[in-house]
């Protein structure tokens, strides 16, 4: 099984704002997409939203510690937690492209090639289509290479064989075209499909971030003849902050960024000049101009115009809600998206939402990210 990757349109102006298909085995999805995350918890369980053109593509987010795994490997009740947790969130996603993405901290230490193949056993399931190469917290990309080498001949001998896909971890712009590098020269990791971790944060404060990805992934495009699909992880709207009311929807700029996917943020990043504090105050996306606004500004500010499952009644009686009624309002507003590169109008529909227009470094930075390379696109972009 394999991913494969089709452009369908893209737009004139923001030329990586791409409609493609994607298929894996006999499931086929159209990007711009948000992926829904699945979870045991079934009030941040994203993949209770029904509607089908909500669906299409459900992320399975796991961290493991270097404990746990130790937990695992000695007591067969601690692995048997862990593969009927994978097995019960896979369920959930039905006849959805799924992607597993583990997060492994050890502090800052690479796992044994012992504790390598058991993460990879552990892994090993039928009903995962895509497997993102696990994230190491903390560790320096050289090592992070010799780990993903031996991950990756582990995965080749398991018996059921989910797609080996790259991923780029928050790693700086000097480490990324290194990744690149490897990931091209090994077989075993898909060469049309990327995943990266944003780390928490928004794809307009990491430009330099984002721009390295796009133009590294371009000689990924030219090199193997087919389009990249670029799957964004641990994505925020913007920093975290106490004071603002009201923040722009940075996150949903990605889709003029080149990137084609995104799911929930699993990290909390520290407030900064604050140190410990965290931002545990959701906000509540307003697609209409695009601001993700607290909760106590919301109930005045948002109108839910039209239908739908999570309404903001329900967050205000119970703020968890908070998580899908953003995944609902992100994953309709991927469509809308995808509607205007198909029309070809995505500068005017997003220079429309005026929280985007009060910060004049947004479009900025999304017109410079288009304009990476001045190359000649591959044939298949034609």
């Amino acid at each position: 099984m394999y991913v494969k990757t089709r452009i369908i349109e893209a737009d004139s102006v923001f030329r990586f704002a791409r409609v493609i298909e994607v298929s894996v085995g006999s499931k086929t999805i159209i990007t711009p997409k948000r992926a829904l995350s699945a979870s045991t918890n079934h009030i941040y369980d994203e993949t209770v939203l029904k509607g089908k053109e909500k669906k299409g593509l459900t992320e399975i987010y796991l961290r493991i510690n270097h404990e746990n795994l130790r937990k695992a490997m000695d007591n067969e009740f601690y692995r048997r937690s862990f593969t009927n947790k994978l097995s019960s969130l896979l369920k959930k996603a039905a006849d959805n492209i799924t992607i597993g993405i583990v997060e492994c901290d050890f502090a800052g230490n690479v796992p044994t090639k012992e504790e390598t193949e058991f993460i990879v056993h552990l892994l090993n399931n039928p009903d995962l289509d895509i497997l993102v190469s696990p994230i190491l917290l903390g560790v320096p990309a050289k090592d992070y290479v010799k780990f993903l080498d031996q991950f990756a001949e582990i995965h080749q001998t398991c018996s059921f064989h989910a797609i080996l896909a790259p991923v780029i971890p928050h790693y700086s712009t000097a480490d990324i075209p290194k990744l690149f590098k490897y990931y091209m020269s090994r077989d075993e990791f898909e060469k049309n499909f990327i995943c990266v971790d944003f780390n928490g944060g928004n794809p307009i404060s990491q430009y330099d971030f984002v721009s390295s990805i796009v133009y590294e992934s371009q000689k990924m495009e030219k090199e193997f003849n087919e389009p990249c699909f670029r799957y964004a992880i641990n994505l925020k709207y913007g920093k975290a902050t106490k004071k603002q009311q009201v923040v722009p929807a940075k996150d949903l700029t990605i889709f003029a960024m080149g990137f084609n996917a995104f799911g929930s943020n699993h990290r909390i990043i520290p407030i900064l000049g604050d140190i410990g504090n965290y931002e545990l105050k959701a906000k509540l996306l307003n697609r209409t101009d695009y601001g993700y606004y607290s909760i106590d500004v919301a109930k005045d500010s948002i109108i839910d115009a039209g239908s739908y499952e999570i309404d903001l009644k329900s967050v205000l009686r119970n703020i968890k809600y908070s998580r899908v009624f953003n995944a609902e309002r992100q994953a309709l507003e991927t469509l809308a998206i995808s509607t205007a590169v198909k029309e070809n109008r995505l500068i005017k529909y997003l220079e429309s939402k005026p929280r985007l227009n009060e910060d004049p470094s947004i479009f900025k930075k999304v017109h410079k990210i288009n304009e990476t390379t001045q190359e000649p696109l591959p044939k298949f972009f034609s």
